[in-house]
């Protein structure tokens, strides 16, 4: 991360936070300032956009002057993928075009360029002012439209080598003289080809992989591999390390990016910052997962920290900041499930430099909810989704609503703290609830277009608020909404049934 956005949230850290109200609306009325500030020059960079789409057009640059038109568009109804970034420096314009194409390829540039600019003054402003996620979502904005621009990209996690952006780890490792194999990770280079021939590096001395396995076998033993924010540990094998870390960081990008509101202190949105940049020289920054080759070695590394541990498939546990898991099957994505869920909780809950405690006294419904949300996170190649109602949690909580008319009235499942949820009386009880929450997620996430979502963000985040007072005051979702409990129960009712797979 930049220098400049250290002293920033520094500065930021350092501020006391009055809990009055006064403040409050403060904050929100430079917030309100901000905003209008954002509109006002994402309209002024359309409109002169457009004017150069139809200067191409004009010209027969028909293809241009529809790209043109696309990347005008705001981030917020932006259909582009503004985490796109490109891999190398953007090289000037070359000037040895036609005259006509140099100029309105020049202009282009000018105009987007011009636009980081305004957008990452307003970043600043956003936050000084203590906005720090508002400041982390312009900061995306930034880049895109400008993808040189250095402060933008450290932002995000990048630095600059010769003439290519990559990650501080990544960095770390290609001067250590490492590559990163897609099957084995990051590896010597010299040692690329012996891997591939089906040998092993057991503590400097060359073996085979079947040996290496045998000794692996011993979680104390077990392989170790370093991602950007995540340290594995496992005694599965390499390879499926390997797979894990590559698949969490896509989820981490995907969860940062859509949730980045809830880590709205200095503190957690430096927790964000600093993982990539700490990964490379220090791996208890990262979040740790173990990853057991069955359940048997799962069940006897954690049965006397949890003696019912054999009845779950993984958990994350706060005071040891570790995720645990094991290999379920050869199914891929009943593996990737439960670690979407633990994982979840693992980043919300790590925003904080210290433990802890969410939803004792009330609203564990979303502790839960936005954990079992997740487990529906799918990628297909680039595409990725949240959200099917064929998904289990989903399906289930739809069939009880439409077939037997049942639900819990919000009023109390909100108000039900971790003990009272967890303490359900019976299986099929816990199974009610954790499907309601999930499904309860999905509404405040996607109903009515996205109506409810910036409720759901501000509750989550004053749930996982480092301050304990916040998390004591959460403000209910009925007067985050402005919609009573009975009308949102109403909304509830009409958009799951409205779920068909």
């Amino acid at each position: 991360m930049a220098a400049c956005l250290r002293v920033l949230i520094a500065t930021l850290m350092a501020l006391t936070i009055l809990a009055i109200d006064t403040t409050a609306l403060a904050a929100d009325r430079g917030l309100q300032l901000l905003h209008k500030r954002y509109t006002d020059a994402a309209s002024n960079f359309r409109g002169e956009m457009i004017k150069l789409a139809d200067v191409c057009e004009q010209g027969s640059y028909f293809s241009d002057a529809q790209q043109i038109r696309l990347r005008a568009v705001p981030a917020v109804e932006q259909t582009l993928d503004l985490d796109d970034l490109p891999a190398q420096i953007l090289p000037d314009v070359p000037v040895n075009l036609p005259d006509a194409e140099l100029a309105w390829r020049a202009k282009l540039r000018k105009l987007e360029t011009d636009h980081a600019l305004a957008l990452y003054k307003l970043s600043r402003d956003a936050l000084h002012q203590g906005h720090v996620s508002f400041a982390f979502q312009l900061m995306r904005e930034v880049a895109f439209h400008d993808p040189n621009h250095k402060y933008a990209r450290a932002a995000l996690g990048f630095v600059r080598v010769g003439e290519d952006w990559t990650t501080p780890f990544a960095a770390t490792m290609t001067r250590k003289g490492n590559v990163e194999h897609p099957v084995y990770g990051w590896l010597p280079k010299t040692h690329v080809p012996r891997y591939e021939q089906g040998e092993r590096n057991y503590q400097g001395k060359w073996i085979t992989a079947e040996r290496e396995a045998a000794m692996r076998s011993d979680f104390r033993q077990a392989w170790e591999v370093a991602t950007e924010h995540f340290y594995i540990k496992t005694n599965h094998s390499l390879e499926q390390g390997v797979l894990i870390g590559q698949e969490l960081e896509r989820f981490h990008q995907f969860f940062v990016r859509e949730f980045a509101a809830v880590f709205n202190t200095p503190q957690q949105m430096q927790r964000l910052f600093d993982k990539g940049e700490a990964a490379a020289s220090s791996p208890g920054r990262r979040y740790t997962v173990y990853y057991f080759r069955n359940k048997n070695d799962f069940v006897q590394h954690l049965i006397q920290q949890q003696p019912n541990i054999a009845i779950t498939n993984g958990l994350y546990l706060p005071r040891n900041r570790i995720a645990y898991f094991y290999h379920q099957s050869e199914e891929q994505q009943q593996n990737l499930e439960t670690m979407f869920h633990e994982v979840t909780h693992q980043l919300l809950g790590e925003s904080s430099t210290r433990v802890i405690d969410v939803g004792q006294k009330q609203n564990f419904w979303l502790v839960e909810g936005i954990a079992c949300y997740m487990e529906s996170y799918r990628r297909d190649g680039r595409r990725v989704t949240t959200g099917n109602p064929e998904h289990p949690r989903f399906s289930w909580a739809r069939e009880r609503l439409v077939t037997d008319g049942e639900y819990y009235d919000f009023a109390s499942f909100t108000q039900l703290g971790m003990q009272q949820f967890q303490s359900a009386g019976d299986v099929a009880t816990l199974q009610k609830y954790y499907a309601q929450a999930a499904t309860m997620t999905h509404f405040f996430l996607n109903a009515q277009q996205g109506d409810y979502r910036d409720a759901l963000i501000a509750h989550l985040s004053q749930i996982y608020s480092p301050s304990e007072r916040i998390r004591n005051a959460a403000k209910p979702l009925d007067e985050l909404t402005g919609k009573s409990f009975a009308d949102l129960e109403q909304a509830y009712r009409d958009y799951v049934t409205s779920l068909v797979p």
